[in-house]
């Protein structure tokens, strides 16, 4: 067995040390890239028939660093991800908005009308000759990228504006369905039996 000595201490004592910087950063790094800047999400709802309306929300999550200060709709830098040019934009009270090829830009006038972390920002929107079926076909038409301030203010983040969940038949509805299902069954075995 070989003897320890000052030496082969001293390197495991670095060795060690290394190991334990290395857990540490790959613990610390992705946690505080993450905390960092815009964290956007975003939802899509469509109604009508052509011209189409389209309304969408905004979101800043509460972890966020950064406020929104401007989001391009269904862009990333170089691609148009709309299926058609929308006809028109609309945005709140505050915000403006600019169709631009098969994208649409929103950008808030001043800092004070910025989204801030934790908050939802709704009003937004645009009209446009396709369909809502024909929008959920478009590969990456949600692809859209917030930036800070305003457009290309720093590298900006890139999210998916998601479909507005459907709500769910209520209670009501779906017993009323229940029962009517078990009185057309037993109505339709009494005939049988008569």
């Amino acid at each position: 067995m070989k003897n320890l000595t000052l030496s082969n201490i001293t390197a495991i004592s670095r060795t060690t040390t290394v190991f334990r910087l290395g857990l540490a950063l790959a613990w610390v790094i992705p946690n505080f890239l993450h905390a960092q800047g815009q964290m956007p999400t975003g939802t899509i709802a469509g109604s009508g028939s052509s011209p189409y309306v389209y309304s969408l929300t905004f979101s800043d999550a509460a972890g966020a660093t950064s406020p929104i200060g401007s989001v391009w709709y269904a862009w990333i830098p170089g691609f148009f991800y709309l299926p058609g040019t929308p006809t028109s934009a609309s945005a709140p009270a505050g915000w403006t908005a600019t169709v631009s090829g098969a994208s649409v830009q929103f950008v808030a006038n001043s800092p004070a009308n910025d989204i801030t972390a934790g908050q939802s920002l709704s009003g937004f929107g645009y009209q446009a000759s396709f369909s809502t079926t024909q929008l959920a076909a478009a590969a990456n038409s949600g692809l859209s990228v917030a930036y800070s301030g305003g457009l290309f203010s720093d590298a900006g983040q890139t999210f998916n504006v998601q479909s507005a969940p459907v709500p769910e038949p209520s209670s009501g509805t779906l017993l009323l369905s229940g029962a009517m299902a078990v009185l057309w069954f037993f109505r339709r075995s009494k005939l049988q039996t008569d």
